[in-house]
């Protein structure tokens, strides 16, 4: 069986990795824009998940587009 080890972030673990405030990180949290998980009451954010999130926002180049 493979082992996975589940990397959890904090929201001023996330915050700092995506620069921005601690406050805005909530404001996603608050409105179900990011992928969170509730453990023992507190946010967490899997590393993974976050990673997979950004790629979702990214926005193609021109090139990208035209090829």
């Amino acid at each position: 069986m493979e082992n996975k080890t589940r990397k959890f972030l904090s929201v001023k673990e996330v915050a700092s990795m995506l620069g921005i405030a601690e406050k805005t990180v909530r404001k996603y949290v608050w409105q179900k824009s990011i992928p969170y998980s509730k453990i023992n009451g507190h946010v967490r954010f899997d590393n993974a998940r976050i990673d997979a999130w950004l790629l979702e926002k990214e926005v193609p180049t021109i090139d990208e587009i035209l090829n």
